[in-house]
């Protein structure tokens, strides 16, 4: 019966994978883990409700196929960098007076990070204290608004985490971010990762 039970997990993971493309079938996933110590979960649409994203209705592009491309790279390569531990790939993402916040649940932020060098450190802090192996999968990557050289963007991204007990599902996580264009290149200047559960023990503020 457990053998079972764990070949439909897996199914099931695997399916999930598929569909963003990631190439995760036979993902672990760790149990129930509650959004903060003591609390049962996130609440259901916390992130809307909190005012922490705003999701428009369908609409037009609100910029050319170009720039969607560059932002979608923006995210695909903080991702990657943040997974290899690369400061100098991540520091060409952000303006100087770039502004990251992190949420565990709820709209209000647990910390804020302001200025590149800041956050590119701190991005080095907790890739040294999480000593495991993470790859973050972007998805739903949505441009709300837009215009010559600003943009207001939301995504999704399911992080993996290998380390020696195998691999799992380490968060899930909805991102808004503002966008600065200079030089020909989108920049980040303000993130908001918003994790709706985090599996593994987080880096130290």
């Amino acid at each position: 019966m457990k053998e079972i039970e764990s070949e439909s997990r897996r199914a099931v993971l695997g399916a999930v994978a598929g569909l963003m493309g990631a190439g995760m079938a036979g993902l672990a996933v760790a149990g129930p883990v509650s959004a903060s110590e003591g609390d049962a979960g996130p609440r259901q649409a916390w992130a809307s409700k909190d005012k922490a994203v705003n999701i428009g209705p369908n609409a037009p592009p609100v910029c050319d196929a170009l720039d969607m491309l560059m932002i979608q790279q923006c995210f695909a390569r903080y991702g990657m960098g943040h997974d290899e531990g690369l400061g100098d790939v991540l520091a060409t993402l952000f303006t100087e007076d770039v502004v990251v916040e992190v949420a565990d649940g709820h709209g209000a932020p647990f910390q804020v990070v302001r200025g590149r060098e800041a956050v590119v450190a701190n991005f080095a802090n907790s890739f040294r204290q999480q000593g495991d192996q993470r790859r973050h999968c972007f998805t739903n990557i949505i441009v709300e608004e837009a215009s010559a050289n600003k943009a207001r963007v939301l995504a999704y991204a399911l992080v993996s985490v290998a380390a020696h007990g195998g691999l799992i599902l380490g968060a899930a996580v909805i991102y808004t971010a503002d966008l600065r264009k200079a030089g020909g290149m989108w920049r980040f200047s303000r993130l908001f990762i918003g994790m709706d559960a985090y599996t593994t023990p987080k880096p130290k503020v």
